[in-house]
């Protein structure tokens, strides 16, 4: 199965400190057509062009010496990550090629990240670019799914991936072919519409030739089928296609045609309202295929579709036997089924539908039988009970593995599934400094214990390593409650480590009483040997996110001497569902009292740490809005604030945003079309409250945002700036969050100048 999150980790937004889940960034000039949101005009506006794709009102000249300070903590934020190993393949000739690791990394002179490949061996010092795609627009891939090999053209092109990219930041993702010649039966010729990537080893080519969305990729056990998702019906539904990729008889020949991936529709529309099916695992039979039908963030349903025939059944739902919550709290994730032969209908997954927290279950779909494996509920017996959300589950032919989210720092799990420890939940403790840690395994490749761990933390922003379980398992130790751990030290890849920096400081975690005693969480950072300073309060997006360990902020606290706090209010995830919907609809401002009590408790209680007179907030995308909402509310408790494209209108939000969209954001948000919600929706919105901000403001946003469109930004800040000094800054060929290292750069700069004059010496203009 190929999974669309954590594929890469490249830029730590230094002082855009909202974690957008991470994605290869490439780039390619080409022509596509937004979904263009209701018209602003800002042709009024007088822009300056201060830097590559960079349009600013408002804005001072940035000094040189920022971008020269910014500079070690820029390269240190280069980071590494991987999508996995590759396969091993045969060529033409029947020779075996083993498979490298993937591995994405953005070069000190490249304006957005490239692919890499890299021995699987740790001691091995290798590392091959394969893509050159730096030409300047931001190019976002999403999935890297690796593949056996496929005869689309006829011919047949072993190894390599299908991609999912878009093509400037607007999230249109379509399908695309990486593969590589000397793995081919014959060289092609150079297909139209294929990338220029000279001099690279691998040739891309599109695959889907339209404007509507493509994602979710998931190949089949046996490498015959694969299944995505897209909207390609009707631009709203998101629904599942099945195609093969051996025996296709496609009828594409191998010449410089474009070609059409040929697909059929298996988990078509329901006609009511609006339908979002994505596929997650086909049995080890390619009888079924799992789907998952997602209402929104907090609730989704597994369906079963039997693909076994010409014609496909309609999905059915899964319905999980003794489930204690109701299926409208209930989500799953993670689902796949069985890897044995002998259980090849057995689903893995995690769920919430017995308790407030996600855990692993099973579900064999020939029985109806539920085993519980970490659910730690009353009166349910599990093999070994975890009371925290399972953050990462993945399934393989000899064991899972599976990452355990413990306030905001990872733990790592493997229950073998057969041998001395069969059914045991063992925990990995890896020696390092502790993060958050994501991991890939080598099981496509018969090797079900080897992985490469992808370690982020305060020490380093995105690392790899290497792991082998098979040793550990020979030591397995229990703990003072019985329960089974092994010992493992990890093998770098030092081609994958970037530059560390004096002065790294840990963060701890803190917690404060809200407004109706509810108990917050948050992610601190102080300036090492410094004693009282300026903080800032960062406000993660989503709602549904969760501010972890993997932030780093050193040039803040290093440089400028300034804290950083990062609240998990209430709304997000990890702490349990019933937390994550304590800010739902009706209750969006109590998450902004959470900012409130954070204020109060930094006056009252953290006096001896943090100045209370130089406070101020940050946030992107929902923590925009957050951001701008806590001003509206605390601006006699603030000097300053940052606001990176975020929600200034609920109800235009939510008619603009993209089609495909709009259903789930409105069940978390509520439904504007409802007037009494619209009523409620636009009074709290920040744009009819900004008499109430009376403290600096910056604003940045990208031109091809399509979650939260530009007009957002552009419409607060015409009436933000009649009240207050507010600076502006648009980003073209970006998004919902800035992908090219000179915006990245630029938006980076103007923080820091920002919080120069507004936070640090507490000027009003």
């Amino acid at each position: 199965m190929c999974i669309d999150e954590h594929m890469v980790v490249d830029y730590t937004y230094l002082l855009q400190f909202n974690y957008i889940n991470d994605k290869l960034l490439i780039s390619i000039i080409t022509r596509t057509t937004l979904e263009m949101a209701t018209p602003v005009d800002y042709g009024d506006l007088e822009f300056t062009r201060p830097a590559k794709q960079i349009k600013a009102v408002n804005l001072p000249a940035m000094p040189q010496r920022i971008f020269d300070g910014m500079k070690q903590y820029e390269d240190a934020a280069r980071g590494f990550s991987t999508p996995g190993f590759e396969r091993t393949v045969k060529d033409a000739s029947g020779r075996e090629v083993p498979g490298g690791v993937i591995v994405s990394h953005r070069p000190a002179d490249a304006q957005v990240t490239q692919l890499y490949r890299m021995s699987t061996d740790p001691s091995s010092t290798e590392l091959s670019r394969l893509t050159y795609f730096d030409i300047g627009s931001g190019r976002t891939i999403s999935t890297f799914c690796r593949i056996l090999e496929e005869d689309w053209r006829g011919v047949r092109r072993r190894g390599g991936a299908i991609m999912v990219m878009d093509l400037n930041g607007n999230e249109h993702f379509q399908l695309w072919r990486y593969w590589e010649d000397s793995l081919a039966d014959q060289v092609l010729p150079k297909v139209q519409g294929e990338l220029d990537n000279a001099p690279g080893l691998g040739r891309i080519e599109r695959l889907t030739h339209d404007d509507y969305r493509y994602g979710s990729v998931v190949t089949s056990q046996t490498n015959k089928l694969m299944a995505f998702s897209s909207n390609k019906e009707n631009n709203k539904d998101t629904l599942v296609y099945v195609t093969r990729l051996i025996d296709s008889n496609t009828g594409a020949k191998a010449d410089t045609s474009p070609f059409t991936l040929p697909s059929r529709l298996v988990a078509p529309s329901t006609g009511e309202g609006t339908t979002m099916y994505y596929p997650q695992s086909f049995s080890l039979d390619d009888k079924y295929l799992l789907l998952k039908r997602s209402y929104g963030s907090a609730y989704n349903a597994l369906y079963v579709v039997d693909i076994s025939g010409e014609q496909a059944s309609l999905p059915k739902l899964i319905e999980f036997p003794g489930a204690t919550e109701k299926a409208e709290d209930t989500a799953f994730d993670h689902a796949s089924f069985s890897h044995d032969a002998n259980l090849p209908h057995l689903i893995y997954c995690t769920t919430n539908g017995y308790g407030d927290f996600a855990s692993i279950v099973t579900y064999d779909l020939d029985t109806g039988s539920v085993t519980h494996i970490t659910t730690s509920s009353a009166g349910i017996q599990a093999i070994r009970p975890i009371l925290w959300e399972i953050q990462d589950l993945k399934v393989t032919s000899d064991n899972i593995i599976f990452s355990v989210n413990v306030e905001g720092w990872t733990s790592l799990f493997v229950m073998p599934l057969s041998g001395p420890h069969k059914n045991t939940v063992i925990e990995v403790k890896v020696a390092w400094e502790r993060g958050w840690l994501t991991f890939q395994v080598n099981d496509l490749n018969d090797k079900p214990y080897e992985m490469t761990l992808h370690l982020t933390s305060h020490h380093s922003r995105g690392r790899i390593t290497y792991l082998d379980l098979v040793p550990l398992l020979s030591n397995v130790k229990k703990d003072e409650n019985g329960h089974a751990y092994v010992l493992a030290s990890v093998s770098p890849y030092a081609q994958a480590e970037p530059p560390t920096l004096a002065h790294e400081v840990p963060p701890t975690l803190i917690r404060y009483k809200s407004f109706d005693g509810l108990e917050v969480p948050a992610i601190y950072y102080h300036p090492a040997g410094q004693s009282v300073t300026p903080v800032i309060i960062h406000i993660h997006g989503g709602p549904e996110s969760q501010a972890t360990a993997n932030y780093r902020t050193l040039l803040l606290l290093n440089e400028l001497k300034i804290a950083v706090i990062y609240p998990n209010v209430r709304g997000s995830s990890g702490y349990g569902k019933k937390y994550m919907a304590a800010d739902d609809v009706l209750k969006r401002e109590d998450s902004v009292k959470d900012i409130g009590a954070l204020l109060d408790h930094i006056t009252s209680n953290m006096q001896n740490e943090l100045d209370s007179s130089r406070i101020a907030v940050a946030g992107g995308s929902y923590g925009g809005y957050m951001s701008l909402a806590s001003l509206t509310h605390y601006s006699s408790k603030l000097v300053c604030g940052i606001e990176n494209f975020g929600i200034v209108h609920w109800p235009s939000f939510l008619e603009n945003t993209a089609a495909v969209r709009r259903a789930a954001r409105r069940r978390e948000y509520g439904d504007e079309t409802i007037p009494e919600i619209r009523e409620f929706l636009d009074r709290i919105s920040p744009i009819n409250n900004t008499s109430k901000i009376t403290v600096p403001l910056l604003i940045t946003h990208g031109e091809n945002d399509t979650r939260v469109t530009v007009h957002e930004a552009v419409s607060m800040y015409k009436v933000v700036s009649k009240n207050v000094h507010t600076e502006l800054v648009i980003c073209e060929m970006e998004g919902h969050g800035y992908k090219q290292k000179s915006v990245i750069e630029f938006t980076n700069a103007a923080d820091i100048l920002f919080l120069e004059r507004f936070l640090l010496s507490k000027s009003v203009l």
